[in-house]
């Protein structure tokens, strides 16, 4: 039983010390912890030139795990409550506890001047070094410093709220926001730079960028980044940071959000790999009533700390608080203890090496109590964070020795190679698509690429950039389907490296072969008319400066609803058919060869012979609606044929292929053209309906696709994709799902921005499990969520229609409450969730789950009328 008075030792002795800080402080016994200097370490960092200094902090971090923990508040000095105690910057723990916090956090927002100490009227520069002044003067208080980053949403110009855009996918290389993104980290490494102290050495920063990823909250969460996509830019951003612009005082953390459900996959999801990070850390908050989230912290806080222990890493709890905390109305005024008492009931949750909590920025959201308020005096929640203070295992700045004397050294960076872009999963949408891999510490003779199960390897050259690349143009063959990637390095002493992952080709159009006139007509024949009364003769012309096939006719009468001209191509034989699943060609024909008949039209079709079977056009196109041109005095109708040859077994069995153009109404004798004849091959697997939000059809029938698609959220479940239970076509979804000790369970779709607003239901089939748990249908909707709940007491496969005006807002969304899903929301739909929640009485845990499954397909906007 600890005596709460604070032991002050140092390496000779322990002198015992009171302070008479404030009435109700008591000091407390508290060992010194941290490597003595002279002794050596090697240690394995993301950056092997990290400084002195930085090794030091990350050697005395691993020291004190599971003997103390440092306590850390974001913006400690910059957002005050409490009336200023003492000297020194005002501070809310220096005013509680007379002693400030041992971790100081701020964000990249101050650089932007949107958070203290920076400002919007302030220069770019001025912002920077009133964060590095903040920052040295915290440093100079012994304090240990960290930085997170709250980015704006380089796609909008908005907030890191705005989670349109995918925004990931455009700020990598090769994206079209990359160079803004670059400018942003130019930014930090300016900061970073210029933060040094008293001799000119930079101070040391725990770096922590893109947290919180597996929330939906901001743009960089899951349901806007696939795995693949998170892991490269975290990738980017290190060694932007570290090998372009040399910046070598930064420890790099990585923080997903709680919970994990004890599972090291469901943690490790979107890592970076050992070489990118330093600190594995997690970020949750307490709502005041669920009292299992104490027992979610040790597993959470377990898990982690024994995979940092496996990897060399620190382990941390990066971010934690109690929300929602005003100045009366506490639900639970033992929070700090509690935190700590469960912390250290496990040996393995007692090693974070830190906690921070979030900044005070007003009295609706209070994370660190305040005493002597000028309008509230003390916060009820101080006597608890009093005694917070006082046990051993909680330090603050004064407990701080020996952080930046450590001495150590880092151990050698080993090899290392992976593909930029394209990322893993993803779908290639361009005819044309660069290959970019990174090669770390190896002397390479050659980088070389290769496709599927082919032994060809392609070379690819060192660019400016820093990456090997390459162009890669995906045959039709691949087209609609999955490949693998791989890259090799091979070095100079013999050594290999190499990686395969996988993608997907989606390409809308491969352009197999284009017939172009540019030189005559040689590539088509003739094969006649229909009726048989009509008359045509090919030729070769000009119409302006581009050559085309001229069709003169003859006796196209008006009363005649299909006036066929055929046109059979006899020189293909070098593309292969069955890769052709579409064709089109442009048609000029006089706007007065309608004059007849208002409703003249032209469609299109296709034969694959051997078959007489016709593939058409979907839809006639009127001559009077045809965009024109006039040409020597005549004005024509520009007529663009697309035909789908949707029949697989004939496109195996094709043996030749001709076109048609076909009129309706014309009446006309006279020249004609045609030009740009395509053979194409399309992918149309994926739906361009915005009220669609998924059948289910366009994943390729594959489950990591699918997954890659939708985020998990709460306990345990497990999407794939089912053959057995669905509304049509070949797929529906399987949720596969766990009750534990969350609650709920559910993922989530992103949307991006659709328009629903002429559509007043959505609709899907449901086959329910019978076990009448609480199922919530949610829409985020003009950054609203709107909740509907579909009864699961029966087992009866049905469709399910929801009216937009039964929705309402999701309970925890007390901001919103009352608004409704109107035309207005309607019109900005970002994304889809189906969660399955415990109903209210039941509870369950880990120990105690519950497991079923239900079905779900056809899921869409749609309108009454």
């Amino acid at each position: 039983m600890k005596n709460f008075q604070k032991a002050w030792i140092t390496l000779l002795t322990v002198v015992l010390m009171m302070s008479i800080m404030s009435p109700v402080l008591a000091s407390s016994e508290k060992k010194q912890t941290g490597q003595a200097a002279g002794m050596q370490k090697k240690i394995n960092l993301a950056d092997s030139e990290a400084t002195a200094s930085t090794r030091s902090l990350f050697v005395y971090l691993q020291s004190i795990r599971g003997k103390q923990t440092l306590f850390g508040q974001q913006h400690a000095t910059d957002e005050v409550l409490s009336a200023k105690s003492g000297t020194g910057p005002a501070s809310d723990a220096k005013s509680a506890v007379g002693d400030y916090p041992a971790l100081f956090g701020w964000d990249t927002l101050s650089l932007e001047g949107f958070e203290k100490p920076g400002s919007t009227s302030n220069t770019p520069e001025q912002n920077r070094d009133n964060l590095v002044k903040s920052m040295r003067q915290a440093y100079d208080m012994g304090g240990v410093l960290t930085l997170s980053s709250h980015m704006p949403n380089f796609v909008t110009g908005k907030d890191f709220y705005d989670t349109s855009g995918n925004v990931v996918s455009h700020i990598l290389p090769g994206g079209d926001k990359h160079k803004q993104y670059n400018a942003f980290l130019d930014r930090i490494a300016d900061f970073a730079l210029h933060l040094k102290d008293g001799k000119g050495n930079n101070i040391p920063v725990i770096f922590r960028p893109f947290h919180e990823q597996n929330g939906g909250w901001f743009w960089w969460g899951a349901p806007y980044a696939t795995k693949e996509q998170y892991i490269e830019i975290y990738r980017y951003t290190v060694e932007y940071l570290r090998d372009v612009k040399g910046v070598h005082n930064f420890l790099y953390a990585f923080s997903p959000g709680s919970p994990f459900n004890n599972l090291d996959s469901a943690y490790l999801k979107t890592y970076p790999g050992d070489d990118y990070v330093d600190i594995l850390g997690f970020d949750t908050y307490y709502d005041g009533s669920n009292q299992g989230w104490f027992d979610t912290v040790v597993d959470d806080a377990k898990l982690i700390s024994k995979l940092a222990d496996s990897k060399g890493k620190v382990a941390a709890f990066t971010e934690f608080g109690y929300s929602g905390v005003k100045p009366t109305g506490t639900a639970d005024k033992n929070f700090y203890t509690k935190l700590i008492r469960a912390m250290q009931s496990d040996p393995d949750a007692s090693r974070m090496a830190y906690m921070l909590t979030w900044a005070n920025f007003n009295y609706d959201s209070i994370f660190v109590p305040y005493r002597n308020s000028a309008q509230y005096g003390d916060h009820e929640l101080l006597p608890d964070f009093v005694n917070y203070y006082k046990d051993p295992y909680t330090y603050f700045s004064r407990d701080l020795k020996n952080v930046y004397k450590n001495k150590a050294v880092t151990v050698k960076e080993q090899p290392f190679m992976h593909i930029v872009s394209p990322t893993g999963q993803e779908t290639i949408r361009t005819n044309t698509t660069t290959i970019r891999a990174r090669v770390l510490n190896q002397n390479v003779s050659k980088v070389v690429y290769s496709i599927g199960n082919s032994t060809t390897e392609y070379p690819m050259t060192l660019a400016k950039n820093g990456y090997y690349q390459a162009d890669w143009t995906p045959s039709a063959d691949l087209n609609g389907k999955g490949t693998e990637l791989t890259v090799k390095t091979y070095a100079k002493n013999k050594t290999m490296l190499k990686q395969t992952i996988t993608v997907y080709v989606g390409i809308p159009e491969i352009s197999l072969k284009t017939i172009s006139f540019e030189k005559g007509i040689d590539e088509v024949r003739n094969n006649g008319t229909w009726p048989a009364e009509m008359e045509s003769q090919f030729s070769f012309a000009k119409l302006g400066d581009d050559g085309k096939l001229r069709i003169d006719v003859k006796n196209m009468v008006s009363s005649d609803s299909w006036q066929e001209l055929k046109i059979g191509l006899p020189k293909i034989s070098a593309v292969d058919l069955k890769d052709v699943n579409r064709v089109a060609f442009d048609a000029w024909i006089p706007v007065s060869a309608g004059s007849k008949n208002p409703d003249a039209n032209l469609h299109a079709a296709a034969e694959l012979s051997p078959s007489t079977s016709k593939f058409e056009t979907k839809a006639p196109a009127k001559l009077t609606a045809m965009d024109t041109v006039t040409v020597g005095g005549t004005v024509y109708g520009k007529y663009t044929a697309s035909i789908d040859l949707t029949d697989d077994k004939l496109r195996q069995a094709a043996e030749g292929l001709s076109i048609a153009l076909i009129g309706s109404g014309l009446e006309y004798s006279g020249p004609l053209y045609v030009d740009n004849i395509r053979l194409i091959n399309a992918y149309t697997g994926e739906s361009t309906d915005p009220n669609l939000v998924d059948g289910f059809e366009g994943y390729k029938g594959s489950n990591d696709l699918l997954r890659a698609a939708y985020s998990p959220n709460g306990d345990a479940n497990t999407i794939s994709l089912d053959t057995a239970h669905k509304a049509a076509g070949d797929y529906g979804l399987k949720f596969d799902y766990t009750l534990a000790g969350q609650g709920y369970t559910g993922v989530t779709l992103n949307l991006g921005s659709r328009d629903w607003s002429s559509r007043n239901k959505l609709k899907f089939w449901l086959e329910p499990d019978g076990k009448n748990k609480k199922l919530v249908i949610q829409v985020k909707a003009n950054d609203v969520s709107f909740e509907y709940y579909p009864s699961l007491t029966d087992t009866t496969p049905r469709w399910v229609e929801i009216p937009f005006e039964d929705f309402v807002v999701a309970s925890w969304d007390t901001s919103n409450a009352g608004k409704k899903l109107d035309a207005v929301s309607a019109a900005k739909v970002q994304a889809f969730s189906v969660y399955v929640n415990a109903p209210a009485g039941e509870s369950y845990t880990k120990d105690n789950p519950f497991k079923s499954i239900i079905y779900i397909d056809g899921i869409e906007a749609i309108s009454s009328n």
